[in-house]
């Protein structure tokens, strides 16, 4: 069943219970009754783990895990991009690094690099 929400800017409504972002949404996908939302992050503004995973009544499940904890990568970004392949969900940044990730908890899976 899908999860009914709206969003505007930084605002997203879900089951009458609104959350305010830090920053503006870029992206929200429901993938196993959770809606994942991606925040657009400005060029001058130092913000990672960007992604949250939000349930059907509006709660915040989890934020993406921080990828320097899994993998020892120079220079973390934040997500620029949420992709969806089957059951599979991805995030990338600027520089193509790809991630897959649990949707249940946000733990980052594995990482390949994208062009």
């Amino acid at each position: 069943m899908a999860i009914t929400f709206t969003q505007f800017a930084n605002e997203l409504v879900v089951n009458q219970t609104k959350i305010v972002f830090d920053h503006n949404i870029r992206y929200v996908k429901e993938v196993d009754e959770t809606l994942i939302v991606l925040l657009e992050i400005p060029n001058n503004v130092t913000y990672l783990n960007n992604v949250f995973g939000i349930n059907e009544i509006g709660e915040i499940k989890w934020r993406i895990q921080s990828v320097s904890d899994v993998f020892p990568l120079k220079n973390p970004l934040p997500f620029e991009n949420l992709m969806v392949k089957g059951t599979d969900v991805y995030v990338s940044d600027f520089y193509g690094r790809r991630f897959l990730f649990n949707t249940t908890n946000g733990k980052l899976l594995s990482s390949d690099v994208i062009r």
